[in-house]
């Protein structure tokens, strides 16, 4: 499964233009998340 910045916005279909931001924002959280997970375990 490949989240990405724009796959999190297509998945959110009819997200006001302004609100893109946050969404972008919730794919980088996701993968940093997933990241730290990765060099703990």
């Amino acid at each position: 499964l490949k989240i990405t910045k724009e796959s999190v916005a297509n998945e959110l279909d009819g997200l006001p233009a302004q609100k893109i931001h946050c969404s972008n924002l919730g794919a980088d959280a996701l993968h940093k998340a997933i990241e730290d997970y990765k060099s703990k375990h």
